[in-house]
């Protein structure tokens, strides 16, 4: 139920900006209506300034601007009515919504109970439990580099990969680090996190690169950045790519905005 009261709020939200937004602009619209009148390839424009009036006064080319505001203010105001209905339309449903929906009757029963059935959609727990318990095989990170432990205990190769990790962890995220994904026209990679959110249920991969002020390790990595999107995977969308120079060091806040926007 979460989920559905979620979207339709947001939505709600949406629309009621969104009427904000249209009520100024018809605060300074002109006042009337405008006529279209086609004839073969020409078309005419007359402003009524009064619904009496049957035609009105013809708008010469010189000022379609007039034309095009009388046009826009019509326009705002079906607009304006249709966000009026669908609000109305939400806050009856709103109302209406039962407290467990179909989804959440699982949830609901007894432990003991659960054990028996099948549920229609697993739960985020069991979902997140099931996408935890994949086994995969990482590169493997080299003893002889500095040793660098996350707070789930995994090595990692640099201190801006431990605050991610460490970031992702005590948010709540999910991840897997540096676990294989094959990319038509490059090969095996190795994403430093495929990261879950769990309420899209949908895989995010993360990329950071740490020596972006050394050429060869620039271009190495926009290369893989590129067939990452070739393969459908796509900042703002699934891939999260952050970077670091000597000049422009990684911090903390990036790491926390990149996860409540994609990733909460």
């Amino acid at each position: 139920m979460v989920e559905i009261e979620l979207l339709l709020l947001n939505r709600k939200e949406y629309l009621i900006n969104l009427k904000r937004e249209k009520e100024k602009a018809l605060g300074t619209a002109p006042k009337g209506t405008v006529r279209l009148i086609t004839s073969g390839v020409h078309t005419q424009f007359y402003h009524r300034m009064e619904p009496s009036m049957r035609v009105g006064v013809y708008i010469p080319k010189k000022d379609l601007a007039l034309a095009q505001s009388l046009a826009q203010k019509d326009y705002d105001q079906k607009v304006l009515k249709s966000i009026e209905q669908e609000i109305k339309a939400i806050d009856m449903y709103l109302a209406k919504l039962p407290h467990v929906v179909a989804e959440d009757v699982y949830e609901s029963l007894h432990v003991e109970r659960q054990k028996l059935i099948r549920p229609i959609r697993k739960t985020d727990k069991q979902f997140v439990q099931e996408w935890m318990e994949f086994v995969f095989q990482g590169k493997g990170v080299d003893d002889a580099g500095p040793l660098l432990v996350t707070e789930k205990g995994e090595k990692v190769r640099s201190k801006s990969e431990m605050i991610i990790a460490d970031t992702l962890h005590r948010a709540g995220i999910p991840y897997r680090y540096e676990c294989p994904l094959h990319l038509s026209g490059y090969g095996e990679v190795y994403p430093d996190f495929t990261a879950l959110n769990i309420g899209k249920r949908k895989e995010v991969y993360w990329e950071h690169l740490g020596m972006m002020d050394d050429p060869m390790y620039m271009e190495k990595a926009l290369r893989k950045i590129d067939t990452y999107e070739r393969n459908g995977i796509v900042q703002g969308k699934n891939l999260i790519v952050t970077w670091e120079t000597k000049k422009l060091p990684f911090n903390l806040s990036t790491v926390k905005r990149k996860i409540e926007e994609y990733l909460k």
